[in-house]
């Protein structure tokens, strides 16, 4: 338990506890945001399409038509 001396020193105690509690909802905030963020649909899925569709566009002809057709009867 701290004795205080005078009223300063617990004011300047509160204005301490102060800043640092909205410091800790501050923090609580963006980490509350960066979930949210992180629990997208476009960041759950990641770069796999991305990836994906670079491969196809390297694919010509008939190979791609055959990588595209076992695609979509995958993902559908």
């Amino acid at each position: 338990m701290k004795i205080y001396r005078s009223y300063q020193e617990v004011d300047k105690e509160l204005e301490i506890l102060k800043v640092e509690k909205e410091l800790a909802y501050q923090k609580f905030l963006r980490e509350l945001d960066e979930t949210k963020e992180s629990l997208e649909f476009r960041n759950i899925i990641g770069d796999t399409p991305k990836k994906a569709i670079n491969i196809l566009k390297m694919l010509s002809g008939p190979i791609k038509s055959a990588a595209l057709t076992y695609l979509f009867r995958k993902i559908f």
